[in-house]
């Protein structure tokens, strides 16, 4: 934890929906998460980006890909539970740096994670998500399981995955960055994390195939159930800031 409060100055505005107002930012004051991270081959990341104007982010080699569990218990539309899928994508033509990259993805205008799907509970979660942002929500069943001695997190009619916990190095949790499109519009969202979360355990996670839902097509897709996660992180303490996403353009498609 930084030590200073993530919501201390932080003021909602309304946002109109078809569901009603949503407060913006949405702030999600606890929570669990589990990151799991995998390196795949750049051209299988191309074929979910369609034609998007982006590029797989590739570093050395490779591109990542991740896949997100959320518990959300707290936060300003309710409780409710995610799964996000995306792939580390750049904008086209460009070339950001390995070290700009690490050191502060926040001021890296050209890269985000791509949403490819982000499955939730709650129909406002639902809403807001596609009519702020664009994102690829859809509603659905998550049952999610979140123990001192594992996790279990059952996407319905879709997949099973499992993760016990490993002896990892324990550190400031990074922002979440990701694209979207919404009316045609490219937009870029920063959410300012304030956690520690733990790495370990990679090498534990069971991803189990259930159906031929979208989240499960992606992942087959993509061959995550196939191969090894290069790493996972997970914290029990989730404090975040979810904004309204930055314009970066027009998108043809």
């Amino acid at each position: 934890m930084s030590g200073k409060d993530i919501f201390a100055d932080v003021k909602q505005m309304p946002f109109a929906t078809s569901a009603g107002p949503v407060g913006l930012p949405v702030l999600y004051r606890d929570g669990s998460m589990l990151l799991i991270g995998y390196r795949i081959d750049p051209a299988v990341a191309k074929s979910v980006l369609g034609n998007l104007p982006l590029e797989p982010l590739v570093v050395l080699g490779r591109v990542i890909v991740l896949l997100i569990l959320f518990e959300y218990r707290d936060t300003t539309i309710g409780p409710y539970n995610e799964i996000c899928l995306g792939v580390m994508a750049r904008r086209p033509g460009t070339s950001p740096s390995l070290w700009s990259l690490l050191s502060d993805l926040r001021k890296v205008e050209d890269a985000a994670l791509y949403v490819t799907n982000l499955p939730v509970t709650t129909n406002a979660a639902l809403t807001g998500g596609i009519e702020i942002w664009g994102y690829p929500k859809y509603l659905t069943g998550i049952t999610t399981s979140f123990r001192p001695d594992g996790i279990r997190v059952t996407l319905e009619n879709e997949f099973v995955l499992t993760h016990s916990p490993g002896f990892g190095l324990e550190v400031p949790s990074i922002p979440f960055v990701s694209f979207t499109v919404l009316n045609k519009r490219l937009l870029r969202t920063v959410v300012e994390v304030d956690s520690r979360v733990r790495f370990g355990g990679a090498n534990t996670v069971r991803l189990t195939i259930t159906g031929d839902g979208p989240t499960a097509k992606t992942i087959k897709a993509l061959s995550l159930d196939t191969i090894r996660p290069s790493f996972t992180f997970r914290t029990d303490a989730l404090h975040s800031v979810l904004p309204s996403g930055k314009d970066i353009g027009a998108v043809a498609i």
